[in-house]
């Protein structure tokens, strides 16, 4: 009897073994940061609510050549045969270039959020839309959150919006080459720069004067060694979103899935509320090393820049870049929001 229950412990042993997967996601998160910490405890939740069966491996996006590369790593490349990678973290740009019917990207309009809660509600709201989105092109989006707020790192100070539009900007190292139609479109001066070549070109003369990011990577990526202005105000929140292959969750036992998705809500929990200080932190770090110089604008500067740049955005919304639609959809949230 020993014998049997003994047989029936190891097949059931190497049947749990059989049925570990590895799941496969690019980040963009610049390693050992508090994005990069939130992934790992992620993934530390899911193998513990899975009986250790689903295991995540993150992988940095620049082997890959960007979010553009990761794109095509979530496809096949002959029929039958498995994508390399099961899912991906992106941010806006990455996500409207996936599936540019989510309009994603219009949720990067200058000035159209005053805070961290607005965000989260239009988050909220608006997720539905997302994932119905997705699914039709083969992906679920498990979760959105905020990676941080975007601020112009320049060359040259900037008070008005002309200081701002008179020195060569890089927007689209993604590889989207609406977004720098759309900045034109605007009156702004960009430079077409691939993520590989941008530090080298920042330390070139006529290369790129300014570019807007998450102070984390401004940090990560040593930008602001060689763009020592940080203006004061941020621009707009870039959002993060989790992306699954559904062919890889549909392959996920169904009794888990619940348990992950709520590790994957505890994980934005976590990290929107690190990612509040951690903008100040990195720009801070910035300051204290001697390279970069935080330009503060009067009210008067910050009314005239946010005024110009928010017009701006009609501009840009013409172009095609950004969706009417949404940029309607998602005022009339935070409208209703105000007036409470």
């Amino acid at each position: 009897m020993r014998k049997v229950f003994a047989c029936i412990l190891t097949c059931l042993s190497v049947s749990v073994f059989a049925q570990t997967k590895t799941l496969k996601i690019a980040t963009i998160a610049p390693n050992h940061s508090t994005w990069d910490i939130e992934e790992r405890r992620l993934a530390q939740e899911w193998a513990q609510v899975t009986d250790k069966t689903i295991q995540i491996q993150f992988m940095g996006t620049t082997a890959m050549g960007g979010e553009t590369g990761v794109i095509q790593k979530l496809n096949s490349v002959r029929p039958g045969q498995r994508a390399p990678i099961d899912g991906a973290i992106f941010t806006n740009l990455g996500i409207a270039t996936l599936a540019p019917e989510t309009c994603f990207l219009t949720l990067a309009v200058p000035f159209m959020f005053r805070n961290q809660e607005e965000v989260d509600l239009v988050l909220e709201k608006l997720f539905p839309r997302f994932q119905s989105n997705l699914e039709n092109k083969g992906y679920r989006i498990l979760g959105c959150f905020t990676v941080g707020w975007a601020y112009f790192y320049t060359k040259k100070p900037v008070h008005t919006p002309q200081d701002l539009k008179t020195q060569r900007l890089s927007v689209a190292g993604v590889g989207m080459p609406e977004l720098i139609n759309s900045f034109k479109a605007a009156g702004f001066t960009t430079i077409d720069i691939t993520p590989d070549k941008l530090l080298q070109s920042m330390r070139s003369n006529g290369g790129c004067e300014g570019f807007y990011t998450i102070p984390l990577y401004a940090y990560a990526g040593q930008y602001y060694k060689s763009l020592p202005y940080i203006m004061s105000i941020p621009i707009c929140p870039v959002i993060a979103a989790f992306v699954i292959s559904e062919k890889t969750w549909s392959e996920i036992p169904d009794r888990y899935k619940a348990d992950m998705l709520a590790a994957v809500k505890k994980a934005e929990s976590s990290f929107v509320e690190s990612q509040k200080t951690a903008d100040h932190e990195y720009i801070n770090r910035c300051v204290e090393e001697g390279y970069c110089t935080v330009v503060e604008l009067s009210p008067e500067e910050t009314r005239v820049m946010e005024e110009t740049l928010k017009s701006d955005a009609s501009a840009m919304i013409k172009t095609g870049l950004f969706d009417q639609k949404m940029y309607d959809d998602v005022m009339a949230i935070l409208e209703r929001q105000r007036n409470q």
